[in-house]
């Protein structure tokens, strides 16, 4: 076969796999988004934001439990056969939680739902077990792309469904789509080739201790943000956290084959991108939800944009998309300027924007154009640091690496909203014109916001020069 001939074939071959894939992929990010459109009318139909919050809840922590579970169980059993099973559960969650609307069936169907949280790691782990290695991260690139411009257009497309028709309806548009994604998988990604299971499970309890150690953590910082850090629940969730997470770590380094290697994360090629990425979840990645709260606070007030929350929605959308469109190319040019630079880039885009953004806010033309500049920044970490943890773990424990990964970021996450909803709350609240007193944040305390995601970037960015200078050319990590 002539070089542009088996260039053709090879290109043919990574767009047969990729293309399911990021359907596949789209399932997860708009049963994700799509119903934070809904949480206004949940609450009134349910009677408060604790009840209809745990819709959310549910669906975060069994994506995160789930993650890293489901990624290694996928590196054991066959990645496309996992991501069959997966798609299989939350396309139940999604069909029992479009037939009714009883709170407990609902919460049910959001926890299956939540399964799809393990379908990224499964994908990066078929991308380096499929292709080849220099084709590893455009295929991320396209995956992260398809995460970003389909988390943006869920909240539209959830606001539109909540706006003509019942918002079950969401919930059976995503039953459809699994059902699809579901058979473009099973037709069209070939099966594993799976050399041996023997030992498989052989430490399924020290995986399973992993599950309750994530849920209780992420449980105790959803309580502290309520009652308080000392609060007796709190600090049940925290101990439990504790006990299970010692246990788990005390099980995996005991064992020979451990189900998940706790040692992965100590490797330096793959604990530092794993913390620049704390920083980036603990900052920036509350922009939406930071921006979302600016946009809708009335001008009255003597701060925000004043904008409605459809309005408010389409406020992030650029950014989205451009940083969507953006991401593919970031995987095309990490061999050319490598990893470390192209971190730094991101970081320094996400830093200069909040820092601008901490003065220069009062002109949406303005906060849309900073959006997207953090935006693409963005979108290059969430391309780079895979990459470069894929490249760093041998192509065996790809889906588990990559899965704990997921799991750090949203523990990362979840101190960093209770962190931004402090620094919001710790000021006098802005004066209304239209309606006397509320409870809103006043100038200083979003300037104090932004200038902390700022904070984050930058750390972020003095801790690139920790990250590798070019990937390796090795067929396989080592670790």
């Amino acid at each position: 076969m002539q070089p542009l001939e088996m260039a053709t074939e090879e290109k043919k071959i990574f767009y047969r796999l990729v293309i399911p894939l990021m359907i596949a992929e789209l399932v997860a990010a708009l049963e994700l988004t799509m119903i934070y459109a809904a949480l206004p009318t949940l609450v009134r139909e349910y009677g408060g934001t604790s009840e209809a919050g745990w819709l959310v809840t549910s669906f975060m922590l069994s994506a995160a439990a789930g993650a890293a579970l489901f990624g290694r169980l996928g590196d054991l059993l066959g990645r496309r056969n996992v991501l069959l099973w997966v798609l299989a559960l939350s396309t139940l969650g999604s069909a029992i939680s479009s037939v009714t609307k009883d709170l407990e069936l609902l919460i049910l169907g959001r926890t299956l739902q939540g399964f799809a949280g393990a379908i990224v790691p499964l994908c990066f782990g078929m991308i380096r077990e499929r292709v080849s290695l220099k084709k590893v991260p455009l295929g991320i690139g396209l995956i992260s792309s398809t995460v970003t411009i389909a988390s943006a257009s869920g909240l539209v497309i959830g606001g539109l469904i909540i706006d003509h028709a019942d918002w079950t309806m969401i919930f059976k548009i995503t039953t459809g789509l699994g059902i699809f994604a579901f058979l473009v998988v099973l037709l069209f990604i070939a099966k594993d080739k799976i050399s041996t299971v023997k030992g498989v499970l052989e430490d399924l309890l020290g995986g399973l201790l992993f599950i309750p150690a994530v849920v209780s953590l992420l449980l105790g910082i959803t309580t502290i943000s309520k009652q308080g850090l000392f609060a007796t629940t709190s600090l049940s969730w925290v101990l439990a956290a504790v006990v299970f997470f010692s246990a788990w770590i005390w099980r995996e380094l005991s064992v020979k084959n451990p189900l998940l290697d706790v040692r992965l994360l100590a490797k330096p090629a793959i604990a530092w991108p794993n913390i620049v990425m704390i920083f980036v979840a603990l900052g920036v990645y509350q922009g939406g939800h930071l921006m979302s709260l600016f946009g809708q606070q009335p001008l009255a007030t003597g701060i925000g944009l004043g904008l409605t929350a459809t309005m408010a929605g389409f406020l992030l959308l650029p950014a989205n998309i451009c940083a969507g469109l953006t991401t593919p190319f970031v995987g095309a040019a990490v061999h050319r300027f490598g990893p470390r630079n192209l971190a730094r880039l991101g970081c320094s885009m996400m830093f200069s924007a909040f820092v601008l953004l901490a003065f220069f806010n009062n002109n949406v033309t303005i906060v849309i154009l900073l959006m997207i500049l953090q935006g693409i920044g963005l979108g290059i970490l969430y391309v780079i640091v895979p990459v470069i943890v894929v490249h760093s773990v041998p192509s065996d424990r790809t889906s588990e690496a990559t899965g704990m990964m997921g799991v750090i970021r949203s523990t990362a996450m979840a101190i960093g909203a209770q962190t931004v909803a402090t620094l919001l709350a710790v000021s006098h609240s802005a004066p209304s014109k239209v309606g006397g007193h509320h409870a809103f944040p006043d100038e200083a305390a979003y300037q104090t916001a932004f200038l902390y995601v700022a904070a984050t970037a930058f750390i972020a960015l003095i801790l690139c020069q920790m990250l590798p200078k070019m990937l390796s050319n090795s067929a396989d990590a080592t670790g």
